[in-house]
Parts: structure tokens; sequence; C-alpha cells
């Protein structure tokens, strides 16, 4: 499968912005988990559970100007304090660039090449917990820049020590 994509990163302290493309190699679950720990009696119709989402994204290097960026998603379905459903994802993609600059790297890794593979792994997550008995669920947009920079900033107030991953909240 190849798509390309272009894009523009934020100018870095009065920079001009300039423009770069990015091919997608491939796509692909790297792995996926689904469990259902309280069927059938999670599956009754007045069970609403709230749900809880973590999201990552990981980039590694695999070639000059090539990587594998994974985007790691983990829900849970909770009810009354209970686990009733429990979906961890990693949808990945290999990313080929081309004039990217080395301090823009970090932003389209994290930030488009996420956007891109989001969709994907959001269809994914809806077709498996309605194949596990629930109405499909539909993961909200993931601001990837915002999480980025509040990473960034975080990052900066640290000292450089990694922040981690964005947590969302909500219902099914």
């Amino acid at each position: 499968m190849t798509d390309t994509d272009t894009g523009t990163a934020p100018a870095q302290q009065g920079e001009a912005i300039n423009t770069f493309s990015m091919t997608v190699k491939a796509q692909y679950i790297k792995d996926l988990s689904f469990e259902n720990p309280k069927a059938p009696w999670s599956l009754r119709a007045d069970i609403r559970p709230e749900i809880e989402i973590g999201v990552d994204v990981r980039a590694e290097r695999m070639a000059d100007n090539v990587f594998e960026v994974v985007l790691l998603l983990n829900v849970n379905g909770v009810h009354e304090g209970e686990k009733v459903f429990i979906v961890e994802l990693a949808y990945a993609g290999v990313f080929q660039f081309e004039n990217v600059r080395p301090d823009q790297t970090e932003y389209v890794l994290m930030v488009e090449c996420a956007r891109l593979l989001f969709p994907f792994a959001r269809q994914i997550i809806g077709q498996i917990t309605s194949d596990g008995g629930y109405p499909p669920l539909h993961i909200q947009p993931i601001d990837f820049l915002g999480v980025f920079q509040e990473n960034e900033l975080k990052r900066q107030e640290t000292g450089g020590i990694d922040v981690g991953a964005v947590e969302t909240e909500g219902n099914a």
C-alpha cells in the first residue's frame, strides 16, 4: 500500500516553514488483543460501560529517512468499577520521508504519522468492540499536535524527561 501526503511542520523560532513529503510504505496490525471477561453478563442492554482510552505513539528508525511508527491504543470498558472489556491495539505504519529537517523529525513522526494511522486504528477498535457484543466504539479524533506541544512543554519543564502517553475518558 502506498500513499503520499505533503504537509508542513511548525516553524522553529522564526525559521521559515518548509514543505516535506512522506510516503506510506505499509500499514498493519502489529498486535491486537480483545478480552471480554464479564461476558455474557456484561452484554445486557442496561450495561453502558464507561470508556477509558490510553494513547501512545512510538517510532523507530529502520533506515535513512524510513521509520516505523506505532500507534498504541488501550481501551477499557468499565462498569461499576469492573472491566467488562479490554482492547489493546498496536497499529503501525512504515513511512519514508523526503525534505524533513532533523529538527522536524519528531514532529512529523508523533503528529503527522499518528494522524494518518489513527482513522484505521479507530475503525479496527469499532469493529472489534462490535464483534465482542457491544455497540461499536467510535473514538473521537485526537489532537496529536496539541498533545505533542503539551509534551514538549512538560519535557522542557522536567529537563528533557519523557512525559508519557495521552489519557482520555468518555462513554460508549
